[in-house]
């Protein structure tokens, strides 16, 4: 990562701050189906360890991916109680 690169983590770390509490909330002690809750949080969870993965990686263009799609997972991890508050 480059130096002009360097502070684009930090808003996707206080994205993750604010969103992996909220998604284990819900997950937890939300309404609904709980079988199906946990199928739709643990996947978002397992998706986001691999863009990470991805993220930390030596290759330039998986490294670009992992970042795109670590913002990308966050936010729908945010959204996800909201979309699903009563549906599941």
């Amino acid at each position: 990562m480059t130096h002009g690169g360097g502070g684009a983590i930090y808003p996707l770390l206080i994205l993750l701050l604010v969103s992996l509490p909220v998604t284990l909330i819900w997950l937890f002690y939300g309404q609904g189906n709980a079988r199906k809750r946990r199928a739709i949080g643990f996947s978002q969870i397992a998706i986001f360890a691999i863009a990470i993965i991805l993220f930390f990686s030596g290759v330039s263009y998986l490294h670009n991916i992992g970042f795109i799609a670590g913002f990308i997972v966050l936010i729908a991890m945010l959204l996800t109680p909201v979309v699903f508050k009563n549906s599941v």
